[in-house]
């Protein structure tokens, strides 16, 4: 009798994995620390030196889909498509190129979205 051929299926999420950025795939439970850089952004240092950083901004509970496209949009520019929501509904945008931070940040003050609410700043 032949094997039967694993059948794929649309049942559950796909595995998280697929959705990391490769800087936080590359260095899965490898980071050594992390520290803030200023309001709203984190450097996370893994132990071979490679740096992921953080912007958050702050987004409403409720949001359009107009929203989530310029949201994308930043996404795409800065962090090769990839963000994350926090469990407070903030957006969190995670690249390894530094001097990406900047630009982001103003881009994000541009649309009316406050960068924040890491460590002692308020959050969403």
């Amino acid at each position: 009798m032949a094997a039967i051929p694993q059948r794929e299926t649309d049942i559950g999420p796909p595995h998280y994995e697929q959705m990391l950025p490769p800087i936080i795939k590359g260095n899965y439970g490898k980071w050594k620390y992390h520290e803030s850089i200023k309001p709203g952004v984190m450097v996370h240092v893994s132990e071979t030196g490679d740096k992921a950083f953080t912007v958050r901004g702050a987004s409403p509970r409720l949001v359009g889909t107009d929203f989530i496209r310029d949201l994308n949009a930043l996404a795409d520019k800065y962090c090769g498509g990839f963000l994350r929501f926090t469990s407070r509904n903030n957006v969190e945008f995670i690249f390894d190129d530094e001097s990406n931070i900047d630009p982001l940040i103003k881009d994000l003050n541009a649309m009316g979205v406050p960068v924040g609410g890491m460590n002692n700043s308020i959050s969403n």
